[in-house]
């Protein structure tokens, strides 16, 4: 899948799980900021590496919890991150690497944008939509990061 069909039907679904859905659509990019600038470079076989893995969500679930001591952030965190590995399914994925070798496909990085990405992604910028408009939560988490944000930038600025 493509980012935006990422973002929307991770943060859909996690407001049905009651886990904060901003937290769970910012983990569901994890895999690919761990594994694509690595594939591009060359370091990495795949763009499919450790961080699609069920072993690297753990981890990083675990971190997130030993971090912040919030059940719910280490659980969206979790949720996100093993939802990216779900909607990458018709694609090669390494469960459980490294505990089981995998053939990973070789071949130099490249990215062809087909119909039916276009029409997740649009699915995914409708869910995201759609949650905006209907959850009173979605919208003060996002407020609140944004405000995080602009602080974090104002102090730069000084």
């Amino acid at each position: 899948m493509f980012v935006l069909a990422h973002l929307g039907i991770t943060a859909f679904l996690a407001s049905f799980l009651s886990l904060s859905p901003l937290t769970a659509l910012i983990a569901s990019q994890l895999p690919d900021l761990i594994d694509k600038p690595p594939y591009i470079l060359g370091i990495f076989p795949s763009g499919r590496y450790i961080g699609h893995t069920l072993l690297f969500v753990l981890l990083f679930g675990l971190s997130t919890y030993i971090i912040t001591r919030k059940k719910i952030i280490a659980l969206s965190v979790s949720f996100g991150m093993l939802m990216h590995l779900i909607e990458d399914l018709p694609y090669f994925i390494p469960w459980f690497y490294p505990f089981i070798n995998y053939d990973f496909p070789k071949g130099p990085f490249k990215f062809t944008y087909t119909l039916e990405l276009f029409i997740l992604d649009l699915i995914g910028l409708s869910l995201l939509f759609f949650l905006y408009k209907t959850n009173k939560n979605f919208r003060k988490e996002i407020s609140s990061f944004f405000y995080k944000i602009k602080q974090i930038l104002n102090s730069l600025n000084k």
